[in-house]
């Protein structure tokens, strides 16, 4: 329908597209990139992230995102300052140790890899509370529940 009303007729195109599948192939190879950027665009600007990072949060709470807007924009920024000023003075003071001033630099580059929108912490690991043996005992527990509920 678009290759017939676009296409067909016009003079500078109909060079171009000369065929309904060489439109089909070029409309293809545009679209579907310029529909993917479009979305990510979209989803950065609306609720979805914002959504996203909240679920993500609540399913593995060690692994933290900036949610956009006031804690990217305010507040951790704010946070940052004023640790930087506290350093500050404490530098002038000579109060902070070298093992102190790395620990301090450690975390601040934590919170420049937040505000660049990486993700910071690690995945929980399962509980190595049962050793191999019962572990293995428990599944064949329930496995042979499993077989005489059927």
């Amino acid at each position: 329908m678009l290759y017939k009303l676009g296409v067909v007729g016009n003079h500078y195109l109909e060079g171009i597209f000369y065929s309904l599948t060489v439109f089909a192939v070029f409309g293809v190879l545009v679209s579907v990139p310029a529909a993917i950027l479009l979305g990510l665009f979209h989803m950065k600007r609306t609720g979805a992230y914002s959504a996203e990072v909240s679920l993500s949060t609540e399913s593995n709470p060690y692994v933290y995102k900036l949610i956009p807007g006031k804690e990217r924009e305010v507040f951790l920024p704010l946070m940052v300052l004023t640790a930087k000023g506290l350093a500050k003075v404490m530098r002038e003071q000579n109060a902070l140790r070298p093992q102190e001033k790395e620990e301090f630099d450690s975390i601040l580059a934590k919170a420049d890899n937040l505000l660049k929108g990486q993700m910071i912490g690690h995945p929980r690991q399962r509980s190595r509370s049962l050793d191999s043996e019962d572990r293995r005992s428990w599944r064949l527990g329930v496995d042979e529940k499993r077989s005489t509920a059927s």
